[in-house]
């Protein structure tokens, strides 16, 4: 009888961890688009602040773009300040992408489906404004919901342009995720008035561009002043 039950206990357990794996892949998924957004929004904002180093290579028709490199500093809600004249004109959202821009008071949200990404199985969420005053009308944001960080956000900034971002992450001080990297493509996405761009032609129709952005060197949580965002191009302090 001792050995029966103690074979019993053996094949209850994995079954019961069966059954809680089970139980929290269901619950992922039946979240609701609201729920599934602040689940993204509570990863991203266990990290008040951060500076990082970023490299970025722009390969784009028409044009000639040195590499540019620069130092970003982030700070809760949404202070951002860059320093590099070059970095002025990519998108900001881009370079310190973070979910909490979806306000979502301001979007309609519809879970669509899932997609599978470098191996990872996303949940894709859509998000159409409410109003034409959003500055983004519409977007698709790939989610990686074991993690809960996006893998890949497809954007309508308007203007008939689009965007797609793909991000690949680090797991900084063991705690936070982090970019690593993030493949930028869209269109007419800049003017690149600035030193040392050259134009390939001068067919002035839209141009295409494939913008890759390296992230090192991640301090983070360690507190950064108001000051160091005043007079800021790229977001002032607040």
């Amino acid at each position: 009888m001792p050995f029966l039950l103690l074979t019993t206990h053996r094949l209850l357990l994995p079954l019961l961890a069966a059954a809680i794996c089970i139980s929290t892949a269901s619950a992922q998924d039946t979240a609701s688009p609201a729920q599934l957004l602040e689940r993204v929004q509570q990863q991203y904002d266990r990290v008040r602040d951060y500076q990082v180093d970023i490299s970025a290579t722009v390969d784009m028709e028409r044009m000639q773009v040195p590499e540019m490199n620069a130092r970003l500093y982030f700070k809760q809600p949404d202070k951002v300040h860059i320093e590099s004249d070059g970095f002025a004109m990519l998108p900001r959202d881009a370079v310190s992408f973070r979910p909490s821009m979806f306000d979502t008071e301001q979007y309609d949200m519809v879970i669509q489906g899932a997609e599978t990404i470098r191996g990872i199985r996303c949940t894709k969420l859509k998000l159409l404004a409410t109003s034409d005053t959003v500055r983004l009308q519409r977007a698709m944001l790939y989610i990686d919901t074991k993690r809960d960080i996006v893998l890949r956000m497809d954007a309508d900034p308007g203007a008939g342009a689009s965007a797609m971002a793909d991000f690949t992450y680090t797991k900084v001080n063991g705690m936070y995720w982090l970019p690593k990297a993030i493949t930028l493509e869209m269109d007419s996405p800049m003017s690149f008035r600035r030193p040392g761009v050259k134009r390939k032609s001068k067919d002035s129709a839209p141009a295409k561009a494939k913008i890759t952005l390296s992230y090192t060197h991640y301090v983070v949580n360690k507190g950064i002043p108001d000051s160091r965002f005043k007079n800021s191009k790229t977001g002032a302090a607040k």
